[in-house]
Protein backbone atom coordinates (compact mmCIF):
# COMPACT_ATOMS: atom_id res chain seq x y z
CA UNK A 1 0.00 0.00 0.00
CA UNK A 2 1.07 3.35 -0.88
CA UNK A 3 1.30 6.56 1.04
CA UNK A 4 -1.33 8.34 -0.57
CA UNK A 5 -3.85 5.29 -0.79
CA UNK A 6 -3.38 4.72 3.22
CA UNK A 7 -3.90 9.17 3.86
CA UNK A 8 -7.06 8.40 2.20
CA UNK A 9 -8.36 5.63 4.24
CA UNK A 10 -6.77 7.46 7.33
CA UNK A 11 -8.94 10.39 6.32
CA UNK A 12 -11.95 8.89 5.15
CA UNK A 13 -12.60 7.06 8.49
CA UNK A 14 -12.05 10.02 10.62
CA UNK A 15 -14.70 12.00 8.49
CA UNK A 16 -16.97 8.90 9.10
CA UNK A 17 -16.11 8.44 13.04
CA UNK A 18 -16.57 12.28 13.75
CA UNK A 19 -19.73 12.33 11.41
CA UNK A 20 -21.42 9.33 13.28
CA UNK A 21 -19.70 9.56 16.92
CA UNK A 22 -20.30 12.80 18.27
CA UNK A 23 -23.43 15.20 19.57
CA UNK A 24 -27.17 14.21 20.16
CA UNK A 25 -29.15 13.01 17.51
CA UNK A 26 -31.30 16.24 16.39
CA UNK A 27 -34.85 15.72 15.11
CA UNK A 28 -33.95 19.15 12.82
CA UNK A 29 -30.75 20.44 12.58
CA UNK A 30 -29.94 23.15 9.81
CA UNK A 31 -27.71 26.03 8.90
CA UNK A 32 -27.49 28.90 6.77
CA UNK A 33 -24.07 30.78 6.26
CA UNK A 34 -24.16 34.67 6.06
CA UNK A 35 -21.41 36.82 4.18
CA UNK A 36 -19.86 37.35 7.45
CA UNK A 37 -17.75 40.51 5.08
CA UNK A 38 -20.91 42.19 4.36
CA UNK A 39 -22.57 41.70 7.75
CA UNK A 40 -25.78 40.00 9.40
CA UNK A 41 -28.41 43.08 7.78
CA UNK A 42 -31.60 43.00 9.81
CA UNK A 43 -33.97 42.19 6.48
CA UNK A 44 -31.88 38.65 6.49
CA UNK A 45 -33.65 36.55 8.20
CA UNK A 46 -32.24 32.88 8.17
CA UNK A 47 -35.57 30.91 7.51
CA UNK A 48 -35.83 27.07 8.53
CA UNK A 49 -38.78 24.73 7.57
CA UNK A 50 -39.81 21.51 8.88
CA UNK A 51 -42.60 18.66 9.33
CA UNK A 52 -44.12 17.59 12.21
CA UNK A 53 -46.12 14.25 12.09
CA UNK A 54 -45.98 13.54 16.25
CA UNK A 55 -47.86 15.59 18.42
CA UNK A 56 -47.24 13.96 21.59
CA UNK A 57 -42.73 14.01 21.38
CA UNK A 58 -41.14 17.01 22.97
CA UNK A 59 -38.29 19.01 21.93
CA UNK A 60 -35.18 21.30 23.37
CA UNK A 61 -34.81 24.56 21.30
CA UNK A 62 -31.70 25.80 20.36
CA UNK A 63 -30.53 28.50 18.08
CA UNK A 64 -26.83 27.96 16.84
CA UNK A 65 -24.67 31.30 15.85
CA UNK A 66 -21.10 31.37 14.92
CA UNK A 67 -18.84 34.61 14.40
CA UNK A 68 -15.14 35.50 14.43
CA UNK A 69 -13.45 37.95 16.66
CA UNK A 70 -15.07 41.40 14.82
CA UNK A 71 -18.35 40.92 16.41
CA UNK A 72 -18.18 44.30 18.20
CA UNK A 73 -20.53 43.22 21.39
CA UNK A 74 -21.11 41.16 24.44
CA UNK A 75 -24.52 39.87 23.66
CA UNK A 76 -26.84 39.70 20.57
CA UNK A 77 -31.17 40.58 20.60
CA UNK A 78 -32.92 37.72 18.59
CA UNK A 79 -36.19 38.08 16.53
CA UNK A 80 -37.68 34.48 16.34
CA UNK A 81 -40.71 34.16 14.51
CA UNK A 82 -42.22 30.90 14.39
CA UNK A 83 -44.87 29.87 11.85
CA UNK A 84 -47.29 27.03 12.69
CA UNK A 85 -49.52 24.94 10.30
CA UNK A 86 -52.65 26.42 10.40
CA UNK A 87 -50.84 29.98 9.66
CA UNK A 88 -50.82 31.39 13.03
CA UNK A 89 -47.51 33.00 14.37
CA UNK A 90 -45.50 33.71 17.60
CA UNK A 91 -42.36 36.30 18.46
CA UNK A 92 -40.25 35.09 20.71
CA UNK A 93 -37.57 38.04 21.71
CA UNK A 94 -34.18 36.74 23.06
CA UNK A 95 -31.43 38.37 24.86
CA UNK A 96 -28.16 36.22 24.90
CA UNK A 97 -25.18 36.64 26.30
CA UNK A 98 -22.08 36.27 24.30
CA UNK A 99 -19.08 37.15 26.13
CA UNK A 100 -18.65 37.62 30.12
CA UNK A 101 -18.39 40.44 31.94
CA UNK A 102 -14.35 40.26 31.20
CA UNK A 103 -15.10 40.13 27.70
CA UNK A 104 -14.11 36.43 27.44
CA UNK A 105 -16.51 34.99 24.67
CA UNK A 106 -18.80 32.26 26.55
CA UNK A 107 -18.82 30.00 23.63
CA UNK A 108 -16.73 27.57 21.69
CA UNK A 109 -13.85 27.06 18.80
CA UNK A 110 -10.71 27.72 17.63
CA UNK A 111 -8.64 30.33 16.45
CA UNK A 112 -10.85 33.53 14.78
CA UNK A 113 -14.44 31.57 14.99
CA UNK A 114 -16.40 31.10 17.99
CA UNK A 115 -19.73 29.04 18.11
CA UNK A 116 -22.65 29.54 20.11
CA UNK A 117 -25.23 26.78 20.95
CA UNK A 118 -27.82 28.97 22.53
CA UNK A 119 -31.24 27.35 23.96
CA UNK A 120 -34.38 28.85 24.61
CA UNK A 121 -36.86 26.38 24.95
CA UNK A 122 -37.03 23.22 26.72
CA UNK A 123 -39.52 20.32 26.95
CA UNK A 124 -41.83 21.64 23.95
CA UNK A 125 -44.67 19.95 22.24
CA UNK A 126 -46.41 20.66 18.47
CA UNK A 127 -49.66 20.95 18.97
CA UNK A 128 -50.65 20.55 15.30
CA UNK A 129 -49.33 17.84 12.77
CA UNK A 130 -47.88 19.60 9.89
CA UNK A 131 -45.09 22.37 8.35
CA UNK A 132 -43.91 24.66 10.73
CA UNK A 133 -41.40 27.34 9.99
CA UNK A 134 -39.04 29.43 11.87
CA UNK A 135 -37.41 32.73 10.75
CA UNK A 136 -34.72 34.42 13.02
CA UNK A 137 -33.19 38.07 12.75
CA UNK A 138 -31.28 39.94 14.74
CA UNK A 139 -32.07 42.72 16.80
CA UNK A 140 -29.00 44.75 17.36
CA UNK A 141 -29.03 48.59 16.97
CA UNK A 142 -26.04 48.08 14.27
CA UNK A 143 -27.02 47.02 11.02
CA UNK A 144 -25.45 46.20 9.25
CA UNK A 145 -23.98 43.54 12.34
CA UNK A 146 -20.11 42.39 11.32
CA UNK A 147 -18.27 39.27 11.69
CA UNK A 148 -21.65 36.69 11.93
CA UNK A 149 -20.95 34.15 9.70
CA UNK A 150 -23.58 31.07 10.42
CA UNK A 151 -27.20 31.18 11.75
CA UNK A 152 -28.89 27.53 13.10
CA UNK A 153 -31.30 26.18 14.45
CA UNK A 154 -31.68 22.52 16.17
CA UNK A 155 -34.31 20.63 17.68
CA UNK A 156 -33.55 17.79 19.93
CA UNK A 157 -35.95 15.13 21.71
CA UNK A 158 -36.65 16.89 25.20
CA UNK A 159 -34.17 15.07 27.76
CA UNK A 160 -36.76 13.68 30.83
CA UNK A 161 -35.19 16.06 33.81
Amino acid sequence: MNYATVKYAVVGTLAVLLGTGCGTDAFFAETQPLDPDDGWTVEDAAEFEWQVTDTLAKYDFFIDLRHDQRYPFSNIYLFVDFTFPNGRTLRDTLACDLADERGRWLGTGFGNMVDHRIGFRRNTGFPIAGDYAIGIRHGMRLDPLPGMSDVGFRLEPAVPR
